[in-house]
This record gives C-alpha cells, structure tokens and sequence, in this order.
C-alpha cells in the first residue's frame, strides 16, 4: 500500500479496547489503541512485534455491543523509551494496516472515530 492510499482516509486519536493474537501460534495480547482509521490502527503492544507479523484482531467500538474482527499486518513497529533497539518484555508502539476486514466494519470504524475521536495528541 503506497503513502496515497493510507491517507486516503484520516485517522481519529481513540482509545478503545483490542485484543490480538499473533497468526498460527497462541501468542496473545491485548491493548488500547492510539488512533484508528480507514486503513488500521495504531497500538501499544505489550511486547514488541516484527514487521510482517500477522495478527487476528478484535477490536470493540464504543457504539456498538459485537466486536470488529479483522486480520491485519504489522507494517511498523518501534520500541517505546528505547531508540535503538527491541529489549525483551518492553512495550512498542505498532501500526497495523488491514488486510482482511468487512467494508461495512471498516465505515463502522471510520464513523466510530469521527463520532467519537478524542482531539489530536500535541507533540513536543
């Protein structure tokens, strides 16, 4: 996915609750988002992940009881506190784009971020 198609829709800062496990293994995790939007989201792992990981994702929206399941792949992935490497058992921060979701969940997810999006984190 090029840099046009992720800005193809914006991101919303949210928080809501994800669980995740790690494809074709019973690795699991579970964690609040950073932001969502139309193309993934963004997350604190509890540990880091490596890029190209594929996670099964079930992430539950504010506006609705049934959970959002998706499976996505890990396209980024960088220690928190920690600039040069990967300590074992340190959190990371992660971008997970979609690879296999519903259309009809992905506009519930871009709807629940506007609808519910918190205002832009400020940087400094």
């Amino acid at each position: 996915m090029t840099e046009a198609d992720r800005r193809q829709y914006p991101r919303f800062p949210m928080r809501l609750l994800l669980s995740y496990r790690i494809a074709n293994t019973t690795k699991l995790g579970k964690s609040l988002t950073r932001d969502i939007g139309g193309v993934g989201v963004r997350f604190i792992a509890e540990h880091p992940l490596e890029v190209g990981t594929q996670l099964e994702v079930v992430l539950r929206l504010l506006s609705r009881e049934e959970p959002i399941r998706f499976v996505g792949r890990v396209i980024w992935s960088k220690p928190r506190g920690q600039k040069d490497k990967a300590i074992a058992g340190q959190e990371a921060e992660v971008g997970v784009e979609f690879m296999q979701i519903d259309p009809k969940d992905r506009a519930l997810v871009l709807q629940e971020g506007a609808l519910y999006g918190l205002p832009p984190e400020e940087t400094g």
